[in-house]
């Protein structure tokens, strides 16, 4: 029964991570994507419109992979440096 909640709980923080990534994957894109098409005229849908969306949504996804990967690494650095300069 216990073993249950927790595989329960665990498969909620992982939704709610992957929720999280998915909110910040789409923020980014709609950064990266308002920043190519800030001159353009935007208000019909165009093959230049839906390629430099996917383009930005491809963008997004690799940056939010490689901060994902080096995360650990940057915590760890982050916390060893705050940590010596307490001393």
């Amino acid at each position: 029964m216990g073993q249950m909640n927790r595989a329960i709980a665990r498969e909620g923080d992982d939704r709610q991570k992957q929720d999280r990534f998915a909110s910040t994957l789409v923020i980014a894109a709609a950064i990266i994507a308002s920043v190519r098409l800030a001159h353009d005229d935007i208000s019909r849908p165009s093959p230049r419109l839906t390629s430099v969306i996917a383009d930005s949504v491809q963008l997004a996804r690799s940056i939010l992979e490689r901060v994902i990967r080096q995360l650990p690494t940057t915590v760890f650095f982050l916390c060893k440096e705050l940590f010596e300069n307490r001393s």
